[in-house]
């Protein structure tokens, strides 16, 4: 979507030149109106009230907020003068009222006053206790498009610890991120971006939660957010989610406009591949299936059609442990890999497969020539049950070693991996020292028992003595 008036229908292009001309005669008089609501106790515009006064922001609340309106401004954009920037904010109030020019007019209105009242200016400066970090983010990188990708784990919602002072301050901290991706990205780039990414993660959530805070903070947010920040989403990803809540949102779905319905993506535990279409692959998060080790730099190939890509690991001795990570827009399954070794420089290799599909770690084991899975020198490697292919194999024999990579699709595709090999003997002294901290743990704790024990005879050799003379006294 483009908030740009080329973009447009000739009804469009009517439509938005009439809400400029409204903006430029009018000025004032919105200025006016807008005092008015925020002078009215019971204003309309209100979808959530300030925060409470607790130790866990640093939040000025509106009642010390003069109520006279200055400027009109949204999101850094002045809406006193004309130019493309304030075109786009239009626009988006528009499509939000489905260019029905009344309707867009009064939801400016309602916003520019439910931000006085809030106190939206400075929200930005408000500090949110730590466990918020664990419910939300926004990710350091964007998708494909430069748009910021926020996202939402509501499986880390404890109600008890989140909402233990009520709901407000949890919907504050919504505008609060919101106005942190508008004001990182959007207002930077001069709004030639314009929406951004979200992604709610429903990994064990279950929907039989019924906890009244959640659906009072749910309703407050969506209210909010739904009034004051009209068309700001490019697309919104449901991952994770259960297959009853699959049908339950597919069904809300039906509901919506057919634009807003287009930007819903319900992918389950099966996002990976979706969410490749918008998000590079360096640039997704581990916990949502991303790389575990960024520190190495992550390898692109493309591989064509039932060939390979060989990684030449050169000569590795018994100390080392193969690590390996790869993961492609295609199904998982057209993927295959392969570790080749030749012992002792003999003519004669291993070909140790990596399993693609294997959705949990192999009950053989992935390194015993014994195995059932070794077939004609053919080992069978366990991996993490993740998103993407990835595990470890800790080498038995010096030899030289390759990691080959297949692509088993009809047609070329794109991989990116990262291979490298680390050191046992880092991670034995690791243990070492560990075991050495332990020790010395436990002789501490024996002395202090001893020390304890010892103090213990003195007192009671003090108490039977005190008892004798209690006795003597009265004899």
């Amino acid at each position: 979507m483009s908030g740009f008036v080329n973009d447009l229908s000739q009804l469009q292009k009517n439509e938005l030149i009439k809400f400029n001309e409204y903006l430029d005669e009018n000025i004032e008089q919105i200025k006016k109106d807008i005092e008015s609501k925020l002078n009215t106790p019971s204003s309309p515009t209100t979808t959530s009230t300030p925060p409470e006064s607790t130790t866990t922001t640093t939040t000025t609340t509106t009642t010390t907020t003069t109520n006279q309106i200055s400027e009109l401004k949204i999101w850094s954009v002045n809406l006193e003068k004309l130019s493309n920037q304030r075109d786009i904010v239009l626009l988006k109030f528009l499509r939000a009222r489905d260019f029905k020019l009344d309707a867009a007019k009064q939801m400016l209105i309602n916003s520019l006053a439910w931000r006085k009242q809030f106190n939206v200016e400075n929200i930005l400066n408000e500090e949110f206790p730590e466990y918020y970090k664990e419910i939300g983010e926004i990710w350091t990188k964007p998708d494909i498009d430069g748009r910021p990708i926020m996202v939402n784990y509501y499986h880390k919602i404890n109600p008890d610890v989140v909402f233990k002072d009520g709901v407000s301050q949890f919907v504050r901290w919504k505008v609060q991120q919101m106005e942190r991706a508008i004001h990182d990205t959007l207002i930077p780039s001069n709004w030639s971006i314009e929406d951004l990414v979200v992604i709610h993660d429903y990994k064990d959530v279950s929907i039989f939660r019924t906890d009244s805070r959640i659906k009072q903070a749910s309703n407050q947010t969506i209210t909010a957010l739904q009034d004051n920040y009209p068309e700001l989403l490019a697309k919104k990803f449901f991952i994770n989610i259960p297959w009853i809540l699959e049908k339950l949102v597919s069904a809300f779905s039906m509901l919506t406009s057919e634009r807003t319905r287009s930007k819903f993506i319900i992918c389950s535990g099966t996002y990976r591949e979706k969410l490749l279409k918008f998000v590079d692959v360096d640039n997704i998060p581990q916990r949502l299936g991303g790389f575990e080790d960024n520190s190495i730099q992550i390898q692109v190939v493309k591989i064509e059609s039932q060939k390979n890509h060989i990684i030449d690991l050169g000569k590795l001795d018994s100390d080392k442990t193969i690590e390996w990570e790869f993961t492609s827009k295609v199904f998982q399954k057209d993927l295959s890999a392969n570790i080749i070794s030749s012992i002792n420089g003999s003519g004669s290799s291993n070909n140790i497969t990596i399993e693609g599909t294997s959705p949990s770690p192999s009950p053989s084991s992935p390194s015993s020539p014994s195995s059932p899975s070794n077939i004609s020198n053919n080992i069978l490697l366990a991996i993490k049950p993740k998103e993407f292919n990835s595990g470890s194999i800790q080498i038995e024999d010096d030899g030289y070693y390759k990691f080959s990579l297949k692509n088993h699709f009809n047609e070329p595709v794109e991989i990116h991996y990262r291979v490298c090999t680390k050191s046992r003997l880092t991670q034995s002294v690791n243990l070492i020292s560990k075991d050495l901290e332990n020790t010395k743990i436990e002789k501490d704790n024996q002395i202090i028992n001893q020390l304890e024990k010892e103090d213990q005879e003195k007192l009671d050799n003090q108490e039977k003595e005190k008892l004798d003379n209690d006795h003597v006294a009265l004899i």
